[in-house]
């Protein structure tokens, strides 16, 4: 695959951050909107009374203490089969605006019927290090970098240290994923291995992020090479560089649609409509 090169700058260091080559990374707005519609799901005579109530888990605790919480999204009764579907944010504690994206998402999840449930069982995890976005610190409290606390190959193979990682370690037995989107900053790319372009592309396209499969320097013992390794398709979404909160429904704006796609396999008819109006009047 043929992969073109530019250059980022971040705190005066410059990184190549490489993007794939070969298609347009963006799509026109025509393009855009029949792409929304293709993807659109709608079900027949929803029930507008009973909304989905995605269920607070707390799946362990942090090195300080702090509860780890998931918002769960369990599948319709009626499925015949199940699919964990992994969405997380601020494995780094100071990627502030990864938090509220999934927040934004959770609550927007709450306004839709239940009919909208399918075999997926949609798992949220808004703050992946609570200590570490308390201090407004990449590490967790024990400085830990938790997106290099995996067992794999190219890191230490002895991971886990810290208990951030050995409970979504044990939260990954209990629900097998599926699919996995880590939400990170500030590079702005959809980030991706090459078995997984199908996956990747979807959400670029939705979001109008480029596609790029590194952010030019070694990430041993990720998430994403452990999960490589495991065989789980695995995306990695860096979102816009801003950390300010004012600039967080802008970014959660990019990537709504992308987001809805992805925990649901299809957007929700009910999910189409922006509420960037109101998150910016509260």
């Amino acid at each position: 695959m043929f992969r073109s090169c530019s250059i980022i700058l971040l705190t005066l260091v410059a990184f190549p951050l490489c993007v794939s080559a070969g298609e347009k990374p963006y799509l026109s707005s025509g393009a855009h909107a029949k792409l929304i519609d293709r993807l659109s799901c709608q079900v027949d005579d929803p029930d507008t009374r009973a909304h989905i109530k995605p269920r607070k888990y707390q799946y362990g605790k942090s090195a300080k203490g702090k509860p780890l919480i998931a918002y769960i999204v369990e599948p319709a009764r009626e499925a015949a089969r199940q699919e964990n579907l992994y969405l997380m944010a601020a494995q780094h504690g100071d990627e502030r605006n990864t938090r509220k994206v999934l927040e934004y998402f959770v609550r927007e999840i709450r306004t839709l019927s239940a009919d909208y449930r399918n075999e997926r069982r949609v798992i949220v995890i808004p703050v992946y290090n609570p200590d570490g976005y308390r201090r407004n610190n990449r590490l967790n409290s024990a400085a830990v970098d938790l997106n290099r606390d995996f067992p794999s190959s190219d890191g230490d193979e002895t991971n886990p240290k810290a208990p951030e990682t050995e409970a979504f370690m044990a939260l990954m037995e209990k629900y097998p994923p599926k699919h996995i989107y880590n939400l990170h900053q500030p590079f702005r790319v959809v980030l991706y291995y090459p078995e997984d372009l199908e996956l990747a592309k979807t959400f670029a396209q939705l979001s109008d992020y480029p596609l790029g499969q590194g952010v030019g320097y070694p990430t041993p013992g990720s998430l994403g090479t452990y999960a490589r390794e495991k065989k789980i398709p695995i995306i990695t979404v860096e979102l816009s560089r801003s950390m300010r909160a004012a600039m967080a429904p802008f970014i959660y704006e990019e990537v709504r649609l992308a987001l809805f796609n992805a925990a649901f396999g299809c957007i929700p008819q009910h999910a189409k409509k922006s509420r960037l109006e109101t998150y910016l009047a509260e």
